[in-house]
């Protein structure tokens, strides 16, 4: 090369200091200045009045969205520092972006990949050695959790309450349209025999053929590489119900779209969340996320053709009316009865010694021994709805929920309104019982309504928003409108205001004839 290749602060500080903001931008410089062919874009502006970058990597030609759909190449997506105390991904990120005008340029010519290596950069600047202490370095410390406005980027997918998730689903998801979106974390859990989890989609509500891809063949084959090709254990994320009784099951997290696994299944993308082993040192959980990253990209470049067609065909059904009904409320379930999680041998302390239990953070302690014992255990790993709801032909909004309009446009969603007075036959949710939570979660009381939908006829006056569901975020649109969803925006209190007897939203079931337009 004309110039020499940056290294990253963790390189340069021997693993002892994570990237600050003004670092990753200068890396991010100093690769342009290597390859004028590397882009950078804006895609949000933080509280704090940080710009962060998204850097487009792809063959020549490829400068924007409208180029790179041209390309007839998958798009892949990396993101890095959603949780700013979790830093492994930024830096891999930054060396990944380095390889690719380097050792991988070749790449290149697959593939376009998005890398936007510093998520959460209000809450990377509040580095402190006291942030995430358990975690085994790096030794200068972290930043935080949340953003500048206390919210955690990981619950925010579907509120948009941050200006980073606006951007981030806006500039990035929506107009990018990508075909596949990696997400890296870092463990706060369980003491396991694994160097790295992951995690795909896992909402029911996503298509089925990108779910059962992702599960038989795209995420199987990544495994597999990383045990042959670097020596690495990985398996599904999860955590021991109980560290000391392991045989109690491995259960992964949750299925609500607020995570963005499960919120780009409901785009009918593909998504990989990936969780780097806290208690694995700072230098060898960069490494293994790098590696990570590697493997994606090699599978992507494999099957991205096969995949697109998938992500196709989803959108295809969606547009066609074909989803006739999904789930709103769910249970997590067995996926693998019986199969070998790696377990760290854990025994009950003494009085006076051991650690807290990393589930619970209270109860027992514990001695960790460092011996890895495999256990075939259930993996409690998949969700299933406990509870279903037919989507409609079109959902009829309230003209005051401005508000919830503004949300489902930043997603993407259709949203029409209604140009004459219109007499419809249409369903109302009756309500019987709406309860707030008890405790506030990100700055929220959450909404829980009970009641059912009843069919009347019903006059609408202009300026009434229309939702058709024969678009793309067809999925996606429910999850947000159905008044009963676990994760909507009836549950994150977008339609307080407007409660009565009878929910604001209206469910036409029926094809009708519509005089309405985009607004």
């Amino acid at each position: 090369m004309a110039s020499e290749l940056p290294k990253t602060v963790a390189e340069t500080t021997d693993y002892k200091s994570t990237s600050r903001y003004d670092d990753v931008i200068s890396f991010v410089h100093a690769i342009q200045s290597i390859d004028p062919g590397i882009r950078v874009e804006t895609f949000a502006t933080t509280n704090e009045g940080r710009a962060l970058p998204l850097v487009i990597v792809g063959p020549a030609g490829v400068v924007d969205p409208r180029t790179a759909r041209a390309s007839g190449l998958p798009i892949v997506f990396i993101m890095a520092n959603i949780h700013a105390g979790e830093v492994e991904g930024k830096e891999a990120a930054q060396m990944l972006l380095r390889d690719l005008v380097s050792s991988k340029r070749k790449l290149r010519e697959k593939l376009v990949i998005l890398i936007a290596p510093i998520y959460n950069a209000d809450g990377n600047e509040k580095i402190s050695t006291e942030h995430r202490k358990e975690q085994v370095g790096p030794v200068n410390g972290v930043g935080v959790r949340e953003n500048g406005q206390g919210l955690d980027l990981n619950r925010d997918y579907m509120k948009l309450e941050s200006p980073e998730a606006r951007g981030l689903v806006h500039n990035v998801l929506d107009r990018w349209d990508p075909l596949v979106t990696v997400d890296l974390h870092t463990t706060d859990g369980s003491y396991h025999g694994y160097q790295l989890t992951y995690a795909p989609m896992l909402t029911p509500d996503a298509d089925s053929a990108l779910i059962d891809f992702e599960r038989k063949t795209l995420l199987p084959g990544i495994r597999a590489r990383m045990k042959t090709g670097y020596g690495k254990e990985t398996y599904y994320y999860g955590n021991f119900v109980d560290q000391l009784k392991p045989e109690k099951g491995w259960y992964t997290f949750d299925n609500r779209p607020r995570f963005g696994n499960n919120y780009v299944g409901l785009r009918n993308r593909f998504a990989i969340l990936s969780e780097a082993y806290s208690y694995i040192d700072f230098r060898a959980r960069v490494e293994v996320t790098q590696q990570f990253l590697n493997e994606i990209i090699a599978s992507v470049s494999l099957h991205g053709q096969t995949m697109m067609k998938i992500a196709a065909r989803a959108d295809e059904r969606a547009s066609l009316a074909k989803v006739k009904n999904l789930g709103v409320r769910f249970e997590i379930k067995p996926w693998r009865k019986s199969t070998t999680i790696l377990w760290e041998r854990s025994t009950p302390a003494k009085p006076g010694e051991g650690i807290q239990n990393p589930e619970t953070g209270s109860g027992p302690r514990i001695v960790r021994t460092g011996e890895i014992v495999p256990m075939k255990i259930t993996d409690y790993g998949i969700f299933a709805p406990t509870e279903k709801s037919e989507v409609p032909f079109a959902y009829l909004i309230d003209a005051r929920a401005r508000r919830v309009i503004e949300n489902l446009r930043t997603h993407g969603i259709i949203v029409e309104r209604l140009n004459a007075p219109s007499q419809l036959r249409v369903e109302q949710f009756v309500i019987t019982k709406a309860e707030h939570s008890a405790r506030e979660f990100q700055k929220h009381r959450e909404l829980t309504l009970t009641g059912e939908w009843k069919r009347s006829d019903v006059s609408f006056d202009p300026g009434t928003y229309i939702i058709r569901m024969n678009q793309p975020l067809a999925r996606l649109a429910f999850y947000l409108l159905e008044p009963r969803s676990d994760d909507g925006l009836f549950d994150w209190n977008f339609f307080d205001e407007l409660l009565g007897d009878v929910g604001p939203v209206s469910r036409l079931m029926n094809v009708t004839p519509l005089n309405a337009g985009v607004e």
